[in-house]
């Protein structure tokens, strides 16, 4: 949805109103916002600093932000909806107690509110009043109720009453946070993940503060950490993937700012790369090239060669469960890391061609010498890839990369072929498209659209008398909905038409051409609609009753148009009638007056 934008308003209170609320959430979360609101589930609602914050409870208790920036209602929840920056129905129901938080009160009423309420400024004053050993003891006791602010004073204290930083503070804290005695689920992920965040929020504070060595030994416990803890959480959001990421960063800028022994660094990240299962430290040649440096790269690479030297080389007939080794996979990574690094084509070359078990993969050393300007080579790779592999096992974006090369080089008469013999496989309306495509660049577009069409009626005509009028799982189709298709996108509406008429066609076709044919042929277009609601109507599902009454809506226009209003009400009584004891369908029709 567009935000609109209120060039003159800056304040929460000129951009939180009832008709933002409505725009932003749209009816589905305004609505359940409003249940939430009346249920009562906001908590906690106060603003500061022009920062409305709230808790609202739902399966668990979300953390709401509304503030007004650059004219606009901005908004931040923890629930899953809210990462995706949706308006959900927590944030509906906290601008909706905020707008109402006084609505009950009498003048005289919210006058002495006012007047007795206690601020932030109230808070400031009795603190200043208290004693410094009174405050240590407040502090104190809440950080046995408090466990990010216990940390936080941890690492204050880590970083300031020390001569050497400790960094066994940041180390425990990590344990701390990332373990979990079950499951993490997707309604807990929001608050699990933003309490790591704020650890490796602190730890990049360390690196700041220069504080680099103890910083990587931070950092890689870290991620040994975070890798363990992956497979008891639903990372679905990618949080924890981010936090991961951050880690790495923090880690790799570490690394920068020390003079680290470049051999042993190779060995660490060898051997986590080499035995890690979720690709934290993958491609390290490349990302820690600068670091490592010759000696470092130089190492790195024995390492590597040694381990490549017992990955055994795939064909055609390659088995999938060798070439879907772990280990193999893991090595075949770093070797190429080290061949981009390198800048060696041959060499990253070489290394693909260890595993030609898929067309696919000839297909990826085509791209790389067509990337290198070697288009000879390129086009040889992947002929003899085509060639390797039997129909069934074909990749077509090898075939695409062939023709492509054929048509540059001028021969359009051997790019039609294999187009053709594609088409003859399997003539669809994507196949077609393709033929298309490749007829044009060839000039020769309306022969091959004759040869094209003549095969799929034959392939219709032949269907109909393999199965007796039959269809059955996985059999070509027996109506016309790839001629309906190819005719529509050629833009022939008659022909479609014609052809949806004679040989029938797929329900979502037949609802475009009715669209397209709402002017010149309503009556039709009516009936098509009335044969989709009876199918929508088949089954109890609640957005088919939604479509049924938007498509009624269309019937109802349509009648209009044609000067047939009164035809709508028995249209609407057969529904009704055939329907009575649908509920949810009956409450959408009365709230339409029908």
């Amino acid at each position: 949805m567009a935000r609109k934008k209120h060039k003159n308003k800056t304040s929460l209170e000129e951009v939180l109103t009832i008709l933002e609320i409505k725009e932003l959430a749209g009816s589905r979360y305004y609505g359940r916002g409003y249940d939430y609101f009346e249920d009562g589930a906001v908590g906690s609602l106060k603003e500061r600093d022009g920062v409305l914050s709230a808790k609202v409870d739902g399966s668990i208790t979300y953390k709401v932000q509304l503030w007004a920036e650059d004219g606009e209602l901005e908004h931040e929840c923890s629930c899953p909806l809210g990462q995706e920056y949706a308006f959900c129905k927590h944030c509906v129901a906290v601008g909706l107690a905020w707008l109402h938080k006084d609505q009950e009160l009498s003048q005289e009423e919210k006058e002495k509110k006012n007047s007795d309420s206690i601020g932030e400024k109230d808070v400031r004053d009795f603190l200043m009043g208290k004693s410094k050993e009174a405050l240590v003891e407040m502090l104190l006791e809440q950080c046995e109720e408090d466990d990010r602010l216990n940390r936080r004073l941890l690492a204050l204290t880590a970083k300031t009453n020390r001569d050497t930083l400790d960094p066994s503070v940041w180390k425990d804290a990590l344990d701390e946070v990332v373990w979990s005695d079950d499951f993490v689920d997707w309604r807990r992920m929001s608050d699990y993940s933003s309490e790591i965040g704020e650890v490796v929020d602190s730890i990049e504070e360390l690196l700041h503060e220069g504080n680099s060595e103890a910083v990587i030994e931070i950092t890689e416990h870290g991620l040994a950490v975070m890798e363990r803890a992956m497979e008891q959480v639903d990372d679905s959001g990618g949080n924890m993937g981010m936090l991961v990421e951050d880690l790495k960063e923090i880690h790799l800028n570490a690394c920068r700012k020390v003079r680290l022994d470049p051999v042993l660094l190779a060995e660490r990240l060898f051997n986590w790369e080499l035995s890690g299962e979720w690709g934290t430290f993958s491609h390290a040649a490349e990302t820690y090239a600068d670091v490592l440096g010759e000696a470092g790269l130089a190492r790195y690479r024995e390492l590597t060669e040694k381990a490549w030297a017992n990955i055994k080389p795939l064909g055609p007939r390659g088995r999938d469960s060798e070439r879907y080794d772990s280990k193999r996979y893991r090595v075949t990574s770093m070797m190429e890391s080290l061949a981009k690094t390198s800048g060696d084509v041959e060499q990253l070359v070489a290394i693909k061609s260890r595993d030609l078990s898929h067309a696919y993969n000839y297909l990826t050393i085509a791209e790389i010498y067509r990337k290198d300007g070697q288009k000879e080579k390129a086009l040889e790779w992947a002929e003899k890839g085509w060639k390797a592999f039997s129909n069934e096992r074909r990749d077509d974006r090898l075939r695409e990369f062939i023709t492509d090369a054929y048509h540059r080089a001028g021969r359009h008469d051997e790019a039609m072929v294999m187009t053709w013999e594609a088409f003859q496989d399997r003539p669809s309306f994507d196949r077609y498209q393709d033929l298309a495509k490749n007829a044009k660049r060839a000039d020769t577009w309306p022969e091959w659209r004759e040869k094209a069409l003549t095969l799929i009626r034959k392939e219709i005509s032949d269907s109909k008398k393999r199965s007796g009028g039959q269809r059955g799982l996985g059999a070509s189709p027996l109506d016309h909905s790839t001629l309906v298709s190819v005719f529509l996108w050629e833009k022939d509406r008659e022909a479609a038409w014609q052809e949806a008429r004679e040989g029938g066609c797929s329900g979502y076709l037949w609802l475009e051409l009715a669209e397209l044919r709402e002017k010149i042929d309503p009556y039709n277009s009516v009936q098509i609609y009335r044969e989709h609601i009876r199918i929508l109507l088949k089954r109890a599902d609640k957005q088919n009753y939604v479509e049924s009454v938007q498509y009624l809506g269309k019937i109802k226009k349509l009648l209009k148009a044609m000067g047939k209003p009164e035809d709508f009400g028995p249209i609407v009584a057969g529904v009704r009638a055939e329907h009575k004891r649908k509920k949810n369908l009956m409450a959408l029709l009365d709230k339409k007056k029908w």
